[in-house]
């Protein structure tokens, strides 16, 4: 392999890792469907794979007790309160975002449950918040009330701000807002995220 290439699926590996949401059998399925056309040994990438991983749990020695990750994980969990769907992960754009949102929203309302809103990042914004330290939520509500969109990123930027989160927002519906700084720093703890952990924390914690 070339060194442009090897260094493309380093970074590629490294941001995976970094995110802390996949396992390395994860991690190998999507380098490889990504990097298809390359034809790359297993135990190469296997190696890369072990190599970026071993690199993540070294840096987690000088990590606070308590990051910025975990608090952003219990203002999730108070923005459930309020009856907004909180995803972490949502998929890769924000479209996809919004895609997962609506499922999300219809699986609880199979549920008798009834959420007025929603809010995530996605995986593009996890690997901005890995190279410059900010994070962008997108928010909404599911009837396209601008009144109600308004009050949902209002609550949303208040949980923040109570959480010690600085928070650039400019109340316009069409902008997200954005934690800076936000230094991610998130290890693979084995727990549900995304859709599936989105509809068990709202079940968890709206009461």
């Amino acid at each position: 392999m070339d060194k442009e290439l090897i260094q493309e699926i380093n970074y590629e590996i490294s941001i995976l890792i970094d995110s802390g949401f996949y396992y390395n059998d994860e991690i190998l399925e999507i380098i490889e469907e990504q990097f298809i056309d390359e034809d790359i040994p297993l135990d190469i990438l296997n190696n890369m794979i072990l190599d970026r991983y071993n690199e993540n749990i070294s840096k987690q020695k000088d990590w606070e007790e308590k990051t910025d990750f975990d608090r952003l994980r219990e203002c999730f969990n108070q923005i459930n309160k309020e009856k907004i769907i909180a995803i972490h992960n949502a998929g890769y754009t924000i479209d996809e975002g919004v895609h997962d949102a609506f499922e999300v929203f219809h699986h609880l309302k199979s549920k008798n449950m009834s959420p007025e809103g929603f809010c995530f990042y996605n995986f593009q914004d996890i690997e901005v918040a890995i190279n410059y330290n900010l994070l962008n939520i997108a928010f909404g509500d599911f009837t396209d009330n601008e009144e109600k969109s308004l009050d949902i990123g209002k609550k949303i930027t208040n949980i923040f701000k109570i959480n010690s989160f600085s928070v650039k927002w400019n109340e316009d519906i069409n902008t997200r807002i954005e934690i800076n700084p936000f230094k991610w720093e998130k290890s693979f703890d084995n727990q549900e995220y995304e859709m599936e952990g989105a509809f068990n924390s709202y079940l968890k914690n709206y009461k």
